[in-house]
């Protein structure tokens, strides 16, 4: 994979993007990008980052797979606190907020690898 043709797959799909040194940072919706390292020639890495306001992390910035261990720890720490006064209460919110987490999640992570398969196989 060359950085000139992942430029070119890029406008094909009508993408937007920059260049960072030897990166393309690839804007997605809602508050997500897909970050392309061209800077070892034999091993192009592909990562995902969300950034602020997005709906898994609000204002932190953090890769996906990060973003769904902290919904998971504070989701359980917070239900905790609520199942103190109302354990109904406390289990319902864990459970909506899984929901959530999931959703969301899917949607981040099948856009990112949408995004990768077609960097891939383009480039091939």
């Amino acid at each position: 994979m060359k950085i000139e043709s992942t430029e070119e797959v890029l406008k094909k799909f009508d993408y937007s993007y920059h260049l960072k040194n030897d990166e393309i940072i690839i804007d997605m919706e809602l508050s997500h990008k897909i970050l392309v390292d061209f800077s070892n020639p034999q091993k192009v890495i592909i990562t995902d980052k969300l950034i602020g306001y997005n709906f898994l992390t609000g204002i932190f910035k953090m890769s996906i797979k990060k973003a769904i261990l902290f919904n998971i720890v504070i989701g359980f720490f917070l239900s905790l606190l609520i199942s103190l006064e109302n354990a109904n209460l406390g289990v319902l919110f864990f459970i909506a907020l899984m929901v959530w987490v999931l959703l969301w999640s899917f949607f981040y992570i099948s856009k990112s690898e949408t995004l990768k398969q077609i960097l891939i196989n383009w480039n091939d």
